[in-house]
C-alpha cells in the first residue's frame, strides 16, 4: 500500500502536467480561481509556515500532499474537507493533530511521518476508512489504543519512534497485514504482535531484541518477516511452523545456533543469515524447496553440508567472508557471492 500511494501520486503529478488534467492543482492561487474544481491539490514544498485557511473552500478536494513544507499545525475545520481520501502531511513540523480529525468519513490513507508528534487524539479510531496510517519519525513513546481499533487499517507504520510496547489489543486489527516497527527500543519480540492473525509482513529491524517466542506460531499467514540488526542468538525450532513465510531477514544479529526446523519453511524463497557468527549450517536448510537465494555471507562457516549439491530452486549462494579455505565444486552451479 505504501508504494502504491507514492506510485499514485507520481502518476498524478506526471499526468497532470502533461495533460493539464482541471481538476489537478499545483498552485494554490490557481486553485482559489476554480474552488469547485479542486480534486487534487499538490503543494509539495511550497514553504508554507501554515496550513492555508483557502484549502477549507475545496468542497470537492480528495487527495491533499502538503509534503515538506514548515506547518506547525492543522486547523480543526479541516472536517469541511468531507470528500477528502488522502492526506499528506510528512515532513512538516506537527506536535499535534485536531480532535477534528476523526471527522474525515471518506480518509483512505494518512501520512504524518517526520514531525514532532507524541500522541494521538483518541477521535482516531472514527477514521473508520482508513486504510494506511504512517506514523514513522516522530516522537511516539506509546500508541493510544484507538489506532488497533480501526476496522478498515491494513497497513501501519509507525518505526523510528521510542516504542517499547504495544497495547495489548492489537488483535482487534482484524485487517492488518503489514506492519512497519523497524528503529524502536523493542528488547522483546512484542508478544501483542502474534494476535494479529492477518499479519503478512513484520519489520522488526533495527531493534534490540534477543530471541524469536514460541508464540510466533500463531502468525500462520506470515510471508516475510524482517528482525535484521537486534540480538537474536538462535533461530528456534518453532520457526519451522511459518508455513507460508517467504522471506526472512535475520542478518546483522548474533546467531551461532539453526535449527534443523527450518528446512521446514516450505514456501521460503529468499533467507539472510549474513553478518552472524554462524559456524554450522544444518542441511535441511539446503534442501527448503522453493528457495532460491541463501545469504551467509560474513559468518565463520568452514564448510557447508554436501545437500548443498542437491538443491533444486536454489540459484545464488552468499558465502564470502567466512573462513571457508576453499568453495566446495559442488557449488558451480550457482550463482556465489
Amino acid at each position: 500500500m505504501k508504494n502504491k500511494i507514492i506510485l499514485l501520486l507520481l502518476f498524478i503529478s506526471l499526468f497532470g502536467r502533461i495533460f493539464g488534467q482541471k481538476n489537478i492543482f499545483f498552485s494554490l492561487s490557481d486553485a482559489i480561481a476554480h474552488p469547485n474544481d479542486v480534486v487534487i491539490l499538490d503543494l509539495e514544498g511550497e514553504n508554507l509556515s501554515t496550513f492555508p485557511d483557502a484549502i477549507l473552500d475545496f468542497k470537492n478536494l480528495q487527495t491533499l500532499n502538503l509534503k515538506s513544507n514548515k506547518i506547525t499545525s492543522i486547523p480543526n475545520d479541516i472536517i469541511k474537507l468531507e470528500k477528502l481520501e488522502v492526506l499528506i502531511l510528512d515532513y512538516n513540523k506537527i506536535s499535534s493533530l485536531p480532535e477534528n480529525i476523526g471527522m474525515l468519513p471518506n480518509l483512505k490513507s494518512l501520512t504524518i511521518s517526520f514531525n514532532n508528534i507524541k500522541k494521538l487524539p483518541k477521535t482516531i479510531s472514527k477514521l473508520t476508512n482508513l486504510r494506511f496510517l504512517s506514523l514513522s519519525n516522530n516522537k511516539f513513546d506509546i500508541l493510544v489504543e484507538d489506532i488497533f481499533n480501526l476496522p478498515e487499517l491494513e497497513e501501519l507504520d509507525v518505526s523510528s519512534n521510542n516504542l517499547s510496547s504495544l497495547p495489548a489489543n492489537c488483535g482487534n486489527s482484524s485487517k492488518l497485514h503489514t506492519f512497519y516497527l523497524s528503529n524502536n527500543n523493542f528488547k522483546v519480540f512484542p508478544i501483542q504482535l502474534t494476535e494479529i492473525l492477518n499479519l503478512k509482513t513484520i519489520i522488526l529491524d533495527d531493534n534490540k531484541i534477543k530471541e524469536i517466542p514460541d508464540e510466533i506460531s500463531k502468525l500462520i499467514n506470515l510471508k516475510r518477516l524482517h528482525i535484521a540488526k537486534n540480538q537474536i542468538t538462535e533461530v528456534p525450532e518453532i520457526i519451522g511452523q511459518l508455513k507460508k513465510l517467504e522471506y526472512l531477514y535475520l542478518n546483522f544479529n548474533k546467531i551461532s545456533k539453526i535449527s534443523e526446523e527450518i528446512g521446514r519453511l516450505d514456501n521460503l524463497i529468499f533467507i539472510d543469515l549474513s553478518n552472524n557468527l554462524i559456524v554450522n549450517v544444518p542441511p535441511s536448510i539446503a534442501l527448503l524447496p522453493k528457495c532460491e537465494e541463501i545469504n551467509l555471507c560474513s559468518n565463520k562457516i568452514y564448510e557447508l553440508p554436501e545437500e548443498f549439491a542437491n538443491s533444486e530452486k536454489l540459484k545464488k549462494i552468499g558465502i564470502t567472508n567466512n573462513t571457508m579455505v576453499k568453495i566446495p565444486n559442488t557449488l558451480s552451479k550457482y550463482i556465489i557471492y
